[in-house]
């Protein structure tokens, strides 16, 4: 009787380029998220969300000047007093003062809005084990190439290893 055996779950794969020289392996391998740190979400949390306000602030600062340059600015001005105010004016140094103290509550809220949910994804983790996931991860092989050393003794080889890259 002849049993047939299945691969493992952690499947091997050789990959070869076109000399037919195998180079890498693949492997794939599942893994199971099931705890996300929240001291680690906040961190990486804080500073995405502040290089993001920074990148608004600086591009909100260079379009109000493309905007008062090319007279955008005076227009919607003009465009609003048609409607009945007697004056209406934008005060640039007002509205970036709000927007710099607004952007910084949105920084603070995100970030814990962030942090919030990687508890709440312990939480569900905690009930349903974890979520599964699929890596391919790729390994390196190494190739063994002897080399003779020439000595006033009998002859021998010394092993070299060599990483293919």
């Amino acid at each position: 009787m002849t049993t047939q055996c299945l691969p493992p779950r952690n499947t091997l794969n050789e990959v070869s380029d076109l000399n037919g020289k195998s180079r890498r392996r693949v492997r794939r391998v599942t893994r199971v998220v099931r705890e996300v740190d929240p001291w680690s979400v906040f961190k990486v949390g804080i500073i995405f969300h502040f290089v993001l306000y920074v990148v608004g602030m600086v591009t909100l600062v260079l379009l109000w000047n493309v905007a008062n340059a090319t007279g955008t600015i005076n227009n919607v001005e003009n465009f609003l007093e048609s409607f009945g105010w007697d004056t209406f004016e934008f005060k640039g140094g007002e509205l970036f003062r709000n927007v710099w103290i607004l952007g910084l509550f949105w920084v603070v809220l995100a970030t814990g809005i962030w942090v919030l949910l990687a508890i709440v994804f312990n939480l569900i983790t905690e009930l349903v084990g974890g979520i599964r996931v699929s890596v391919l991860e790729e390994e390196v092989v190494e190739r063994v190439a002897p080399d003779v050393v020439e000595n006033s003794g009998p002859p021998t080889q010394e092993i070299r290893r060599v990483t293919d890259q």
